[in-house]
């Protein structure tokens, strides 16, 4: 009878061979959860980036970025026997390189036209044959940083007579501040940045 049921198996028997274990149905379970998972994390990695995407201003990039290079600027300028550096609420003036050459750096807010305004003059161009400095612009003005309300500038410096560090609009003086803060004012943003001079 035996031989006989090998060759020609019941009903029953087809339905045992063909039913998943415990331990096959535990392994297709786990698969499907860590698959599952994976595509969970990978949208909602997904969104949250969009979100982020949506909520940047580009403005306030733009903004954050160009601050960025005016404080490297500033960090690095030139020392030289000249005085160059001098500044108001609204001008700063400070020694710099262009294409490796000596030159003086000026950034100043135009009113008129809402825009941050940078200008290169060569040493070469400013230096009168006297050995005096030129004051005037030379070079064409760049726009630096456009549609914005105000940019200000502000001096560190240490008060020897009251021993406070006050803050000033104006530096005159044949010495660089402590530090310059640089206040950036568009439609719906304020930033400020404040850049630490290297001491001599």
């Amino acid at each position: 009878m035996l031989p006989f049921l090998r060759i020609y198996p019941s009903k029953k028997n087809k339905l045992n061979s063909g039913a998943f274990t415990l331990v096959e149905l535990l392994i297709a379970v786990s698969i499907f959860s860590v698959v599952s998972i994976a595509i969970y994390s990978t949208f909602s990695s997904g969104a949250a980036i969009l979100r982020r995407v949506k909520n940047i201003d580009l403005a306030q990039q733009r903004i954050l970025l160009k601050t960025e290079r005016f404080s490297r600027e500033l960090r690095e300028q030139a020392v030289y026997k000249k005085k160059l550096f001098s500044g108001t609420k609204t001008k700063i003036i400070f020694p710099g390189n262009s294409d490796y050459l000596p030159c003086r750096i000026t950034y100043y807010y135009d009113p008129s036209s809402f825009c941050l305004m940078r200008v290169v003059d060569k040493l070469s161009a400013i230096i009168t044959p006297e050995g005096k400095v030129d004051a005037e612009l030379k070079s064409k003005p760049q726009v630096f940083l456009s549609s914005i309300k105000e940019a200000n500038f502000s001096y560190l410096f240490l008060d020897l007579k009251k021993n406070v560090y006050s803050w000033t609009e104006e530096w005159r003086q044949d010495y660089l501040p402590l530090a310059v803060k640089l206040t950036i004012i568009s439609e719906n943003y304020e930033h400020a940045s404040t850049i630490f001079l290297p001491t001599a």
